[in-house]
C-alpha cells in the first residue's frame, strides 16, 4: 500500500505544472532550431510565461475529466480536441481531417498520418495521466493511450505511456534508473521507443558528455522534422540524467540540444517538478506562481498554477479512490463527485477491414459492433443507411443482445463503378431499433477515395537507335570514343533506362480528351488514391525511370481562396485548369509540405488538375494536400472526384 499526504501530494503537482510552465518557456523561442547551443540561464527569460500547446491540450483534457470522471473515452478528448483546439500544425491537422470525416479513434491517429504518426504531439501531453495516477503506473500508461491514440499510434504513444507511468511513479520514487525501469514496464519491449530509452540510459551511463550523448541519439534515433520524437525523447532523458537532479542544470541542457525545445524543457522540467515539489523549487530557484496562458477554450476558475493544481488534484482524487486500491492520500479534501453519464442501452462501434477508405469499383468490409449496456437481455433490428448510389450486402437484420453481451455484424460496402462522383466526406449510419424501446444510432465515416485517370509510364531508353533491318546488328550504333564508354553505354542501354521532366510525353488536350490508342500507356486507367502521399509503384507496376501523368476532374463545392501543399520526392509538374501552377526538378525528402502555394483562386464547380510525376531512381512520392487560410493546416474535407469512367 502507497500512501502520500494530501499536502504533498498536491506540492508535487503544483511542482510539475510550475515545471512545465517555466521550462516550456525557456525552451519556446527556440522551438524548432536544431543547432548544438551554449546557453546559461537567466531569469529575465521567464518574466512573461509564454503559451505553450504542451499545457493547452492537458488543461483541455481536464476539463473533459471534470464532466466525465473515470468514465471518459478517446472519443469526448476528440470532440474537445476537434471544437475546442483553434491551431492544427502537424499531426493535430491530420487528427482534424480524419475525424471531420467521421474516422474516429483509434484509426484517427494511424490512418493518413505518414509524416507525423511519430511526432511529438502526444509524449508532450503525458503529465495530467500521470498527475491524476499517483503511484499507479499502469492506470497513468492506460489513460495516456486513450489520449495519444487521437493522433498518433505506435511508438509516440508508447512514448506518452513511459513518460505517464514515469511520471506516476515519481510521486514515491525519485531514483531516475528505476522511474526509467517502471517506464518502460508498461510499453512493448521490442518497440524502437523501448530500444532508444535503454540506449540512451547506457550511454548516459558510459559518457560523461551529454554532447557526446547527444551525438549518438541523433547518429543512431535522428530525423529531419525538429518534431519527431525519437530524438526529442532521447533528448528529454538525457537531460534528466546529466542535470543530476537539478532543475535548472537539466532544463538548460535540453535546450542546449535544440530540437524541439519547448517540448523537451518542458517535460524534463515537469518531471522534474514531481520529483522536487513547488515549495522547493520555489525556495531554490526563486519561482514565483506567474499564472499559465492558455491557447485553447478550457476557462478555468483563474489563471494561477497553483488552482490549476488544486483541479488535478480533484481529480486525481476521484481517479485514485475508484481505480487505485494500492493507493491512498490521507487529509485529503472531498474527492468530487461525478454522475456517470448518461449512457445508451446498446453502445456501437465499428472496425474496417483495412483502411477507412473507398473508391470506385471498391468493396469495403465495416464490422458493427453492438455492446449491450442495459442490462438486460434485448433484442431488434440493426439497419445501415448508406450515402447515395452505394451498396451493401446487408442493409438491415435482426439480432438478439444477452444481458452484457456483445454482436458483430459484418457487411461488405461497395461503390460501384457506375457512381458519377464520389465525395470525399462520406458519412453511414448504423440504427438499433430495441423491439419495444428506443432506436440508437451511430454515425461513421468511410473517406472517399481521389479519383484519378493514369497515363503512362513513358520513358525514352538511354541509346536512341535507328530503324533495324533483319539481321542487324544494333551494337555500332552504341556510342563511346573508349571502350569504358562504350562499355557504360552499351550496359546502360541494356540495364536502365531513362526520363526527362520537361519532355511532353503526352499534351495537356490529350490527357484531358484521351483518344483510343494501340498503346496502353495514352489510353489511361481509373487509380483510387487513398491517402495524401502517393507512390509512383502505386500507379503502375513498371520498375525504372518512368513519367506518369494522373488527371483528376476535382469538384469544389464554392468559390476559395486556399493554400496548397505539395509534398515530392523528385520532379514533377502540377496544373490546375490548365495553368502551371508549380513545378520542381530536384530530389527532396518527401513531407507533406514541400512546397506551399498560398492564396490560390480555385473556382466553384469542377476543376482539372493534372500532376506530371518522374521517378529517376528507385521510388517516387507526391502529396497535394488543399487548405484553409494563410496557416494551411486546416485541410479541406468537403471536396469530390467525378468520376471519369461515366
Amino acid at each position: 500500500m502507497l500512501s502520500i499526504d494530501y499536502n504533498r501530494y498536491l506540492d508535487r503537482v503544483f511542482g510539475c505544472w510550475i515545471g512545465k510552465c517555466v521550462a516550456g518557456t525557456i525552451g519556446a523561442p527556440y522551438e524548432g532550431a536544431k543547432e548544438l547551443f551554449d546557453f546559461e540561464y537567466d531569469p529575465k527569460i521567464i518574466e512573461n510565461m509564454l503559451p505553450n500547446d504542451d499545457l493547452d491540450l492537458q488543461v483541455l483534457w481536464l476539463s473533459v475529466l471534470e464532466q466525465k470522471g473515470i468514465w471518459f473515452t478517446s472519443e469526448d478528448l476528440a470532440e474537445a480536441f476537434a471544437t475546442r483546439c483553434p491551431y492544427a500544425p502537424g499531426e493535430y491537422a491530420v487528427f482534424k481531417k480524419n475525424y471531420k470525416r467521421g474516422v474516429h479513434p483509434p484509426m484517427s491517429g494511424a490512418f493518413n498520418n505518414r509524416y507525423y504518426i511519430n511526432g511529438m504531439g502526444c509524449p508532450i501531453r503525458s503529465e495530467i495521466w500521470g498527475c491524476i495516477a499517483p503511484g499507479n503506473p499502469r492506470l497513468a500508461a492506460e489513460l495516456a493511450e486513450k489520449d495519444g491514440v487521437l493522433d498518433h499510434a505506435g511508438d509516440s504513444v508508447y512514448a506518452e505511456q513511459f513518460l505517464a507511468a514515469l511520471e506516476a511513479a515519481a510521486f514515491f520514487e525519485d531514483d531516475l534508473d528505476s522511474l526509467v525501469e517502471i517506464g518502460l514496464s508498461v510499453i512493448d519491449q521490442d518497440s524502437r521507443t523501448a530500444r532508444l530509452i535503454r540506449d540512451v540510459r547506457d550511454w548516459c551511463r558510459a559518457s560523461d558528455d551529454w554532447r557526446f550523448v547527444r551525438s549518438q541519439v541523433i547518429r543512431d534515433y535522428g530525423h529531419p522534422d525538429c518534431t519527431n520524437m525519437y530524438q526529442n525523447i532521447g533528448i528529454t532523458l538525457l537531460s534528466l540524467y546529466f542535470g543530476a537532479g537539478d532543475f535548472l542544470k537539466t532544463v538548460m541542457i535540453a535546450l542546449n540540444c535544440g530540437y524541439d525545445t519547448d517540448c523537451t524543457c518542458a517535460t524534463a522540467g515537469a518531471i522534474m517538478g514531481i520529483i522536487e515539489g513547488a515549495e522547493s523549487m520555489m525556495s531554490k530557484y526563486g519561482f514565483v506562481d506567474q499564472g499559465f496562458v492558455l491557447g485553447v477554450d478550457a476557462p478555468r476558475r483563474s489563471d494561477r498554477v497553483l488552482h490549476l493544481a488544486e483541479d488535478t488534484c480533484a481529480m486525481g482524487l476521484h481517479f485514485t479512490q475508484r481505480l487505485s486500491e494500492n493507493v491512498t492520500i490521507p487529509n485529503a479534501p472531498e474527492a468530487p463527485v461525478i454522475v456517470e453519464p448518461m449512457r445508451p442501452p446498446v453502445e456501437m462501434s465499428v472496425e474496417y477491414d483495412g483502411i477507412p477508405a473507398i473508391g470506385i469499383g471498391d468493396t469495403n468490409i465495416i464490422r458493427i459492433i453492438l455492446e449491450n449496456r442495459s442490462g438486460d437481455a434485448i433484442s431488434g433490428s440493426a439497419s445501415l443507411a448508406l450515402p447515395d448510389g452505394w451498396t451493401a450486402d446487408a442493409i438491415a437484420t435482426t439480432l438478439g443482445l444477452d444481458a452484457d453481451g456483445t454482436a458483430v455484424c459484418q457487411v461488405a460496402v461497395s461503390v460501384p463503378e457506375s457512381l458519377r462522383v464520389l465525395q470525399e466526406t462520406n458519412f453511414l449510419t448504423v440504427s438499433f431499433a430495441i423491439n419495444g424501446g428506443e432506436t440508437v444510432e451511430h454515425r461513421f465515416g468511410l473517406i472517399g477515395a481521389a479519383v484519378w485517370q493514369v497515363f503512362g509510364p513513358f520513358w525514352q531508353n538511354r541509346v536512341e537507335m535507328p530503324h533495324l533491318e533483319l539481321g542487324e546488328n544494333y551494337y555500332k550504333y552504341i556510342p563511346g570514343s573508349n571502350d569504358q564508354e562504350y562499355a557504360d553505354n552499351g550496359r546502360a542501354y541494356h540495364l536502365n533506362a531513362g526520363v526527362d521532366i520537361d519532355k511532353e510525353y503526352m499534351t495537356l488536350d490529350e490527357l484531358l480528351d484521351p483518344k483510343p490508342s494501340a498503346d496502353a500507356a495514352r489510353q489511361g486507367r481509373l487509380v483510387n488514391t487513398y491517402e495524401d502521399k502517393i507512390s509512383v509503384s502505386d500507379l503502375v507496376g513498371y520498375q525504372g525511370p518512368c513519367a506518369v501523368y494522373m488527371v483528376r476532374r476535382l469538384i469544389n463545392p464554392e468559390d476559395r481562396t486556399l493554400g496548397i501543399h505539395i509534398g515530392h520526392t523528385d520532379a514533377y509538374k502540377l496544373w490546375i485548369n490548365g495553368e502551371l501552377v508549380s513545378e520542381r526538378d530536384n530530389a527532396d525528402w518527401w513531407t507533406a509540405e514541400n512546397q506551399h502555394i498560398l492564396n490560390f483562386m480555385l473556382p466553384k464547380g469542377e476543376n482539372t488538375v493534372v500532376v506530371k510525376l518522374v521517378r529517376r531512381s528507385d521510388k517516387a512520392d507526391f502529396s497535394l494536400i488543399f487548405a484553409r487560410g494563410s496557416s494551411c493546416t486546416e485541410h479541406y474535407t468537403d471536396m469530390a472526384s467525378r468520376n471519369p469512367c461515366v
